[in-house]
């Protein structure tokens, strides 16, 4: 099991006339005592209604969980599509930039998979992804993710039929603000 990958980075800083050396240590970890809770939290998802805990250990092992405090840009409209994320902790907020202002899609809460339909159909991100609180997140890589998807018919029919049922929402919401306008 891998436990965790790090970095360290000296930065020089100059204040007041003085020049001195920072250290900054970066590390991704995976949370070995915090997956057990995790895995519990994953089967209570209605995405992974069904699931075994061994199941949702299993997920959990392809993928990396990693934290982002509110505020955080997770990534940008136009990214490519390196990964997908189930949303454990939190909330996350999808939206666009256009003419200098925000236009907010829509606020993910826990269970929710984003960043999907850009690693299956291998296209840029559609929409911006930001931490609207303190959240959690399992993380596949784009590789993983499809494989995954190929060898576990049960996750791969429940994040096909979400990402679906998502798709067809968003038509209707057009439809109905073209409509609206139209009256």
């Amino acid at each position: 099991m891998k436990v965790g990958t790090g970095a360290l980075r000296v930065n020089s800083k100059r204040q007041n006339g003085l020049s001195f050396g920072v250290l900054e240590i970066i590390v991704t970890a995976k949370v070995p005592f915090m997956s057990e809770s995790y895995t519990n939290l994953m089967t209570t998802f209605p995405l992974l209604q069904g699931f075994t805990v061994a199941g949702a250990e299993m997920l959990m092992e392809c993928g990396e969980v990693k934290r982002f405090k509110a505020g955080d840009v997770l990534f940008k409209e136009g990214d490519p599509p390196s990964s997908t994320l189930l949303l454990l902790e939190g909330a996350l907020q999808a939206y666009l930039v256009r003419q200098g202002g925000e236009v907010l899609l829509h606020t993910a809460e826990p269970g929710a998979i984003l960043g999907e339909l850009a690693v299956l159909c291998s296209i840029p991100r559609s929409a911006c992804l930001r931490a609207a609180a303190d959240s959690t997140v399992l993380q596949w890589e784009a590789t993983q993710f499809r494989r995954l998807l190929v060898r576990h018919t049960l996750f791969s029919e429940r994040v096909l039929g979400q990402s679906l049922r998502n798709l067809i929402a968003k038509e209707r919401s057009i439809i109905d603000s073209v409509m609206g306008d139209q009256i």
